[in-house]
């Protein structure tokens, strides 16, 4: 993840990107002018992705000339294009019906047309008095649209610092570095001992201001690689990685100085705010390093240590015990509690199903045109002592916290092609086609992942084309990026690869492009509102377009009513997933399912 935008960037009151910004400057021609003339323009001197053909008669509308489209044409099928049409007059091939939106629309108003629109064109920017001022290209509009959603969905709207979610993301980062040696985490949780007296007396204007205020002096407090977010209310908090300690500065010295500087910098008097808008805050303090730190537990012992902060009258800096390695890497006995195993326990791999009492239960994949399921997903289940069924993410995070994701990971591959040879041996054509299988972000990380997943196929006898990979939307950019080779090579392979959970974080839009993915599936979330969200509703529409323009299958994931299936339907989206569908189940009830 890269380090955190500056304050100002944080604080533009107009974070979205004007559409004038995008427009490339018009290039007019008469209508009468000859194709040959506008073939050399195109060539020699014009840059742009179309042009503007003035109006056949007064007040008509201009027409339009896609560079690509008409450089087809005048090549022609077997090269007599340009014989064919040079001396015609370019108004016979422009596109009279072209878009068009006006300057001072949205960037998701012109995307909304932009999807009402035949086809994926141009568009025609209109000035105030309706005349043209410039083409807009759609890659162009819908790669600013993708920037401006995910900063409205990673940024606090209110204070303008990253929220939550883009925090605990930042946070993650960070301990993962901490697990691999290179410091430890620092999380100092901050909250407001005044606001709601503020609020109460002052009105929200001025509790408002005041969460701007400690937004902007938490920033001037942050160093380079810092996290900075709002966890919401009247919380913030502020993660950085400490270097290796010394004798001469531990890290519980390190900590308990951040701890007093953000205590003392909220204390301080800003002349910006009513001398009665002013509070002061109570800071938690969790430190963590090695192999064992945790981001959920770092959270948690520093929220519980700002409330003892709290408790003790407030205006003062509370430091958690958390999971602290000492100088030479071991960890302390006291680290151990919470009912964390040793790292004994914690580096066993998943050799078998007993691994935690895991099982593997499939979900499937169904059409959206007939409800025929053709796929199906391999999801981890735990079961607990009493035998209650419960979700991954507990195992999940103690494979990733012993270095074994992708043990993890291909156990559950080399269970699902089990089931899959299984299906096909009993159901014959019934069986599933393709069995998705997802990968963790830390397998990302592996540098033999390629070589690995390869070999359980092997092991296995599965076809590598009935097995697809899924990529988590919680992996990082630079996971990604350092992943590619081994996805290029599976894919070289015959394994094809998924993004999932598009739309959750708008900037994975642009993963389609830049990713050797062969399918993606659009986020739950985003399904579930899309029928009274129009946001929501052109995310689905702008993922279809994306994904049909290169031939990638789409799947809806979350469906559960008739009516999200109707409209996915008439969005073109062609697969589906979710209760609606059915629930995830064991292999022997999915043979029944599909036997059905």
């Amino acid at each position: 993840m890269a380090p955190p935008p500056t304050l100002a960037a944080w604080r533009r009151v107009d974070r979205g990107r004007a559409l004038a910004d995008l427009t490339s400057e018009p290039v007019v021609v008469a209508p009468t002018d000859p194709c040959e003339a506008v073939d050399v323009g195109f060539r020699t001197r014009w840059t742009v992705s179309s042009v503007l053909v003035a109006p056949r008669e007064p007040g008509g509308p201009h027409g339009l000339v896609a560079r690509k489209d008409f450089l087809t044409t005048m090549t022609g099928r077997y090269g007599f294009g340009r014989s064919l049409w040079g001396r015609r007059p370019v108004a016979e091939v422009a596109r009279w019906d072209a878009p068009r939106v006006p300057v001072s629309a949205s960037l998701t108003e012109a995307a909304e047309r932009l999807a009402q629109s035949d086809g994926y064109s141009d568009m025609v920017v209109l000035g105030p008095d309706d005349e043209p001022v410039g083409v807009l290209d759609p890659t162009t509009l819908m790669e600013a649209l993708a920037s401006e959603l995910a900063h409205e969905a990673s940024h606090d709207h209110l204070t303008g610092v990253p929220s939550r979610a883009w925090f605990v993301d930042g946070l993650r980062e960070l301990c993962a570095r901490a697990q691999r040696g290179e410091g430890a985490v620092v999380l100092a949780f901050v909250d407001l001992d005044r606001l709601k007296e503020v609020n109460d007396s002052l009105g929200h204007a001025a509790g408002d201001a005041l969460l701007h205020s400690v937004a902007e002096r938490l920033a001037a407090a942050a160093l380079p690689g810092d996290v900075v977010g709002r966890l919401g209310g009247d919380e913030f908090a502020l993660a950085r990685l400490l270097e290796p300690q010394t004798a001469a500065a531990p890290w519980r010295s390190s900590a308990l100085g951040l701890g007093e500087t953000l205590r003392a910098a909220l204390a301080a008097s800003d002349p910006a705010l009513p001398a009665a808008a002013h509070s002061r805050a109570s800071v938690g303090l969790a430190v963590g390093a090695g192999p064992l730190v945790d981001s959920d537990r770092l959270l948690r012992e520093a929220d519980l240590a700002m409330y003892g902060a709290k408790k003790a009258g407030g205006d003062r800096v509370r430091l958690a015990g958390a999971d602290l390695a000492t100088a030479d890497g071991r960890v302390p006995r006291q680290g151990r509690g919470d009912g964390a195993r040793h790292d004994d326990d914690r580096g066993r791999a998943a050799e078998g199903s007993a691994w935690w009492g895991l099982e593997v239960h499939y979900q499937p994949i169904a059409r959206t045109a007939d409800g025929v399921a053709r796929e199906v997903e391999a999801l981890l289940r735990c079961r607990d002592d009493d035998g209650e069924l419960g979700g991954p993410a507990e195992p999940l995070a103690r494979a990733a916290a012993a270095g074994r994701a992708l043990d993890l990971d291909l156990w559950v591959l080399a269970a699902a092609c089990r089931d899959l040879a299984g299906w096909r041996a009993t159901l014959g054509d019934r069986a599933p086609e393709t069995v998705n299988v997802n990968l963790s972000p830390a397998a990302l990380d592996e540098p033999l992942l390629a070589d690995r997943v390869l070999r359980v196929l092997t092991e296995v006898r599965v076809a590598p084309g009935t097995v697809r990979l899924e990529l988590s939307e919680a992996a990082t950019d630079a996971q990604l990026a350092r992943a590619q080779p081994a996805l290029r090579e599976l894919r070289a392979a015959g394994v094809p690869i998924a993004l999932d959970d598009l739309g959750a974080a708008f900037g994975a839009l642009r993963q389609v492009t830049r990713l050797p993915v062969d399918a993606v599936k659009i986020d739950r979330e985003v399904v579930a509102h899309m029928l009274d969200d129009p946001v929501d509703a052109l995310i689905v529409e702008l993922v279809h377009r994306l994904a049909a323009d290169r031939g990638l299958p789409v799947v809806a994931e979350g469906v559960e009513t008739a009516e999200q299936v109707d409209a996915l339907r008439a969005a073109g989206v062609p697969l589906m997933q979710g209760f609606h569908v059915a629930r995830p189940m064991p292999p022997d009830a999915l043979a029944a399912y599909l036997a059905r």
